[in-house]
């Protein structure tokens, strides 16, 4: 699966969530599997899953809902759980990469998840 870098030097790849193609941030500072900007998940009439406690990269800890989708992740679909934010931008966590291979290339402008 290829991406690519965006102008502002984020990696991003296409993925399909409950048949919603998303362009999506590669965030390996995130370790969940997915997260969604509100406007999406309301489209999308996400189920909650689950209540979770989360440790953000200032330390803080916040209390989040964690909401049930399925991904279109390359070849592979997927039933994970979905965090939901007030940005603009989609996030794919290492949760979601752990049994892939992901290179990076600042250079090319070129991402690819194996």
């Amino acid at each position: 699966m290829k991406g690519y870098i965006d102008e502002y030097g984020q990696p991003r790849i296409s993925i399909s969530v409950n048949g919603l193609s998303i362009d999506a941030v590669v965030d390996t500072g995130f370790n969940g599997e997915l997260c969604l900007p509100i406007q999406l998940a309301i489209r999308l009439g996400l189920k909650l899953k689950d209540v979770t406690m989360f440790e953000l990269a200032d330390g803080t800890i916040k209390r989040e809902l964690v909401f049930f989708g399925s991904i279109k992740f390359g070849q592979e679909t997927k039933d994970v759980g979905i965090i939901l934010t007030e940005s603009e931008d989609a996030l794919i966590g290492t949760e979601m990469l752990s049994e892939h291979v992901l290179k990076i290339d600042f250079i090319r402008k070129e991402i690819e998840i194996e």
